[in-house]
């Protein structure tokens, strides 16, 4: 193994192309979906506010949608954190 074959370097031999093609696609995914629904309870959250100006939707159903929208944005926001505080960690760390 060449050490100026770009995807071949590997520390337990494996090429860097083949751990990429075969990773586990879940993590991904799930970040993918969760912006999504956190996304979609924030476009709830802003058609209940007309909702309720319109006097379509009473104002508790309203308040209980924007404090969903803000409890997921929150939980979102921590999550974020903390992956890239691990993120983080794992690039200090000595190989």
């Amino acid at each position: 193994m060449k050490i100026g074959e770009i995807g071949k370097i590997s520390l337990n031999g494996e090429a860097l192309t083949n751990k990429i093609q075969r990773r586990d696609q879940s993590f991904a995914a799930r970040m993918e979906k969760a912006v999504k629904e956190v996304n979609l309870d924030q476009h709830q959250a802003d058609k209940a506010i007309e909702q309720v100006i319109n006097g379509e939707l009473g104002i508790h159903e309203g308040m209980l949608a924007l404090n969903k929208a803000d409890i997921s944005l929150r939980l979102f926001t921590q999550v974020r954190g903390k992956v890239m505080d691990a993120y983080k960690e794992i690039i200090r760390m000595q190989v």
